[in-house]
């Protein structure tokens, strides 16, 4: 498969998440087409298994995208298309990088698993981890730009919470309580437990109040409310120990104000450090000094990864790399360049031969 053709292909085929069926079906055949065996778990996921023996390395990343169409297009050294950076350079280059394993003659097995709905249910990779699959190293493909390795990224608790009240006409309002007001005032002493600001915002816990919902008529005090508390915090901070706190404000809050409150955790996931001196991170490092002929950065993303769950879930070493500028990710100017992409593939490739080699030596 020539590189270019095959990811302008991805792009072209829409896989909005929860929508990924064409470009699953797409990716099962020409993954076939290059000597992969292919197969769908329940969840949907598309897994792909080339080579034979031990030490296996997992190569995965997510197939889906965020609404918006972006013309797909190949200008000026770039390529455009919605998913180009978020994550359809990374699902290419590992798909056509694990390919070449037949051709090095070593053992060694490289497992690709393009996972679904990475950008909502999250049913994908909890289906993924779920299951029997078994690996030595893990590389989950995000955009870091092809020079860095992401070692590190925050954990997240993500809440649905509901207020509800008794309302009333507006002409007195002095009767009733505000879920909107109640709903604010909660927010506030929400943030003053948790947050903290730290050296850096990597390490520092914040909370992000990110939608909110309420009222049915403008003349109405409403007794509804329904709003998102989104909150990112350090790998050394344990989401135990949070959920702890925000539930002891919760239940202060209750007490204080006497409104009903229920709330759903949607998302729990524990940050992520992986060892800098481990022989994953030191081959990757290797194989992109050598296509670059630079020494490569290392990275903390201030955002989630599923690196973060397959790290912790399988026990083994586990980093997060891809081409592609991560300040662009659902943007509507999102795209890859050429040349990054490119090298990308040449440095997994690298890093699988000697990964595999590593073991075999």
């Amino acid at each position: 498969m020539e590189p270019v053709e095959y990811l302008l292909k991805l792009l072209e085929i829409p896989s909005v998440s929860g929508k990924e069926h064409r470009l699953s079906v797409f990716l099962m055949e020409s993954m076939k087409n290059v000597g992969y065996e292919v197969k769908q778990d329940d969840a949907g996921n598309v897994l792909g298994k080339i080579g034979e023996g031990k030490p296996v390395l997992l190569l995965s990343s997510h197939i889906d995208t965020v609404p918006g169409e972006i013309p797909v297009r190949e200008e000026n050294g770039k390529i455009y298309g919605r998913g180009a950076v978020d994550a359809k350079a990374s699902v290419a280059s590992m798909i056509l990088a694990g390919s070449v394993l037949p051709k090095l003659k070593i053992s060694g097995t490289i497992i690709f698993a393009g996972v679904v709905e990475e950008e909502s249910s999250l049913k994908g990779i909890q289906t993924l981890l779920e299951g029997n699959l078994k690996a030595d190293y893990a590389v989950f493909g995000e955009p870091t730009k092809s020079d860095r390795i992401c070692l590190a990224s925050k954990g997240r608790l993500l809440f649905k919470i509901n207020l509800k009240t008794r309302g009333g006409h507006v002409a007195c309002s002095w009767v009733y309580k505000n879920s909107i007001e109640l709903a604010y005032d909660l927010w506030k002493r929400f943030k003053e437990r948790v947050e903290t600001r730290e050296k850096s915002p990597f390490y520092s816990t914040i909370p992000n109040l990110t939608q909110i919902a309420g009222g049915t008529a403008p003349n109405v005090i409403p007794s509804e409310c329904q709003f998102f508390i989104d909150v990112r915090f350090p790998y050394m901070v344990k989401s135990t120990k949070l959920l702890g706190d925000i539930e002891k404000t919760f239940k202060e809050f209750k007490e204080m104000s006497g409104v009903q409150i229920s709330y759903d955790v949607l998302s729990q996931i524990e940050g992520f450090r992986a060892d800098k001196d481990s022989t994953l991170v030191q081959e990757l490092a290797k194989a992109i000094s050598e296509v670059k002929n630079i020494e490569p950065r290392y990275i903390r993303k201030t955002g989630t990864c599923f690196m973060n769950l397959i790290g912790r879930w399988y026990n083994i070493p586990t980093v997060s790399y891809g081409p592609g500028d991560p300040t662009l990710e659902h943007t509507e100017d999102e795209y890859i360049e050429k040349q990054e992409f490119l090298e990308s593939i040449d440095i997994l490739k690298k890093t699988i031969k000697y990964i595999l080699s590593k073991k075999n030596s």
